[in-house]
């Protein structure tokens, strides 16, 4: 956003046309409210002393790094590569510093809202539930936002499959600056979110959000070496599926199961309540075609909600593997699958369909 005031006239008289449908994607296995979501499992499995080294920057501000993207990823459901084109301009703007400030135009936090010191460019900070630089409160400003005037700029860039092209939307569109504005520093910007991209997009998975450490299964977007599933899911939604918001983990699993002549019913509740719905048989063994019910909070799974996904196969060492929806930093409906070890597979309920 524009930060030099010989700029404000541009800034006082360029109007919001951002908008964009909600995306029907939303918290694995919700039943209720399909206008905000999270994702109901995985986030950066990396460690801030780990991103730091691998970067080259302070611990604090890997930190600050890991904690936009996790936000962006779990709460507003961006794919890995447009929260590393929303990482870029946040480096551009702040370097990622939530109490930069530039008092000549008027604008502070880690994407240089308006509004802080001075209104010359606005008042966006009117929005954020209180003028206090801190993390949290700029990271639900920017939800503030996406879910509102910004709108165009979540629908552009949380879909995004190019981490270049994405920080170029969230700059045009996020921040205002136009892309022939040398404020832009296009090529450099760019570079960034390339260089984020890399630095993260193998370390999306499933963590103890409490400490950062990985915990159970190998998450990939493919089929994963050494294991087959001989009908990939159709993309189809069968009969009794409307009762789940499409692309929710509980949508999925239903329509996988049903393709395959598996029933599970059209209200099994969110992700984490599957395995206590009653007329269903349920155990620890794993046994294939079975819907895996994670309680709340396990291997990554929504603290609130659980989660829920599908046994493409079991082996004959106990081992699984898993294909599930509604994954962080994988774009809305697209199926990814996951391996348990024997031992880790039998913490987990599997619930025989009908």
């Amino acid at each position: 956003m524009k930060k030099k005031k010989h700029l404000f006239l541009i800034g006082m008289f360029i109007i919001p046309i951002f908008f964009i449908i909600l995306m029907s994607v939303i918290a694995g296995g919700v039943t209720g409210n399909a206008d905000s979501f999270s994702s109901s499992a995985g986030s950066l499995n990396i460690t801030p002393k780990e991103l730091a080294t691998k970067a080259n920057i302070s611990e604090e501000k890997a930190k600050n790094v890991i904690d936009i993207a996790n936000y962006l990823m779990s709460k507003e459901r961006f794919s890995i590569q447009g929260a590393s084109g929303a990482l870029a301009v946040a480096e551009r703007e702040s370097g990622f510093d939530p109490e930069a400030e530039n008092i000549g135009g008027g604008v502070a936090g880690i994407f240089q809202w308006s509004g802080w010191s001075n209104t010359v460019n606005g008042n966006r900070w009117a929005k954020a539930e209180s003028r206090t630089l801190s993390m949290d409160v700029e990271l639900k400003l920017v939800s503030t936002e996406l879910n509102g005037a910004y709108k165009k700029t979540k629908d552009l860039v949380s879909v995004s499959t190019d981490p270049r092209q994405a920080s170029l939307d969230w700059s045009q569109y996020y921040e205002g600056v136009a892309l022939s504005d040398g404020q832009t520093k296009a090529d450099k910007l760019q570079d960034d979110a390339q260089k984020w991209y890399d630095l993260l997009k193998d370390h999306v998975g499933f963590t103890n959000n409490s400490s950062g450490e990985a915990v159970n299964g190998v998450m990939s977007a493919s089929i994963p070496n050494g294991w087959e599933v001989d009908t990939p899911y159709s993309g189809q939604a069968y009969n009794g599926s409307a009762s789940y918001p499409q692309g929710q983990c509980t949508w999925y699993v239903y329509n996988r199961g049903y393709q395959l002549g598996i029933k599970f019913d059209s209200f099994m509740g969110n992700g984490g309540d599957w395995a206590t719905k009653a007329g269903y048989s349920v155990s620890h063994e794993p046994k294939l075609h079975t819907a895996l019910s994670f309680v709340q909070g396990q291997a990554g799974s929504d603290p609130v909600y659980g989660h829920v996904a599908f046994v493409e196969l079991v082996k004959d060492d106990g081992s699984v593997l898993i294909s599930e929806m509604n994954v962080t930093g994988l774009p809305p409906l697209t199926v990814s699958y996951r391996t348990f070890s024997a031992d880790e597979a039998k913490q987990f309920w599997y619930v025989e369909g009908k």
